[in-house]
């Protein structure tokens, strides 16, 4: 650091002091950062066939999500080996498939505990299922947040090509044309029994942030439009996240009834497909292993930083995906368990903010907050004693 003397002007040429840095305190890098060469993997301009020696813990969908091919395939490719249904493939078989994609090969490395660690922090660091990781070291019945001894040494199947979409390089500074949504339009009434008053606002077409999917369901209030580009453009200028992503139904003109929806009357719910590993196509229903849950768990959390979402729709079975993810992103167990349902924890109480519901497993249902200037918005409809 450079010290000026008292009084010095800094534009002229004066003896300067020179006076020691403070020292920092350095930063660790997660433990997959260090094994990532996932700029090694070969992009094919056309299918290739390959061969594959499975390793330990590995499914058919794991091996079609790593080469970019189709689980279904697999079994059609290698007609005797895998012949019986299982659900993980047994280790050491060499299989035939097509692959767009060639990673590098997953690797066997040795880790050694630390004071604290326990079977879920180091899966989350080396970003490999818990499960799996037990299974390596002969601990399946161990439960996941035991501590480990330290010097205990661990076997870790790590995954060098593991898609690195988030975080890794700068996104795009926001643009304020993309928040100048017109304020004309309000919420009425409820999610499920509401409509839109005042003039239709619509989701602009910003390509930068996302595609919208249809032009005349794309309305909502203008409250609800203004949270849903402010979170867009934040989550693409934070994680630098390049991949498309696909808004869909959020309302009609005016709202009111929407068949096949229930809700999505009143402007302020919205439904965005899940981020997809760069190398698959969105579709309707995706295999989980296909899915890229840190950058769903990036957009969810943009959502959230806005303070005016009400709750999340994602299928229970998925949130664990989506749980794992966001702790691998320096997310803790304690702020999780104020968010994400899953797991269901004795002693807690309450829904959290993602919940389930029943179809919600290729897309996310976003829910805002009644804007403060929208007197007849209603968050849920009022009780009503049966009829007698």
């Amino acid at each position: 650091m450079l010290e000026l003397p008292a009084g010095a002007d800094p534009n002229e040429y004066v003896q300067a002091t020179w006076l020691p840095a403070i020292a920092a305190e350095p930063v660790e890098v997660p433990a997959w950062q260090r094994y990532w060469r996932g700029d090694q993997t070969e992009h094919l301009d056309r299918p290739r066939w390959i061969r594959h020696t499975t390793g330990p813990r590995e499914t058919k969908a794991d091996l079609a999500a790593r080469y970019g091919t189709d689980a279904k395939m697999l079994r059609q490719w290698n007609p005797k080996t895998l012949a019986r249904k299982r659900k993980f493939l047994r280790e050491g078989v060499e299989l035939r498939l097509k692959a767009t994609r060639v990673p590098p090969p997953r690797e066997p490395i040795t880790y050694v505990a630390r004071e604290g660690d326990t079977w879920e922090s180091v899966a989350v660091d080396h970003r490999v299922d818990v499960r799996d990781l037990k299974s390596y070291n002969n601990a399946a019945n161990a439960d996941s947040l035991d501590e480990l001894a330290p010097e205990r040494e661990l076997l870790v199947w790590v995954d060098p090509a593991i898609p690195w979409t988030v975080n890794r390089f700068p996104g795009p500074e926001i643009d304020p044309a993309w928040l100048d949504i017109p304020q004309g339009a309000l919420s009425h009434g409820h999610p499920n029994r509401g409509r839109i008053k005042g003039e239709p606002c619509q989701l602009p077409e910003i390509p930068q942030l996302y595609t919208r999917r249809f032009d005349r369901i794309a309305h909502g209030s203008s409250h609800a439009i203004e949270v849903i580009v402010t979170a867009f453009a934040n989550f693409r200028r934070d994680t630098g996240y390049a991949g498309e992503i696909f808004v869909g139904s959020i309302s009609r003109p005016h709202g009111r009834r929407f068949p096949p929806h229930r809700s999505h009357q009143s402007g302020r719910d919205v439904d965005i497909r899940v981020p997809m590993l760069p190398w698959f196509n969105t579709m309707i229903d995706p295999p989980p292993e296909q899915i890229d849950w840190r950058a769903t768990w990036a957009l969810i959390d943009a959502f959230l930083a806005t303070g005016e979402v009400s709750m999340i729709f994602l299928d229970h079975d998925l949130q664990r995906h989506l749980y794992y993810a966001a702790m691998s992103m320096g997310v803790s167990a304690e702020e999780l368990d104020e968010i994400i349902t899953w797991p269901l924890r004795s002693g807690t109480k309450g829904k959290k903010i993602v919940r389930h519901s029943k179809g919600h497993d290729g897309h996310i249902h976003v829910r805002m907050k009644c804007g403060d200037n929208e007197p007849g918005c209603r968050t849920r409809r009022p009780w009503r004693p049966p009829p007698k």
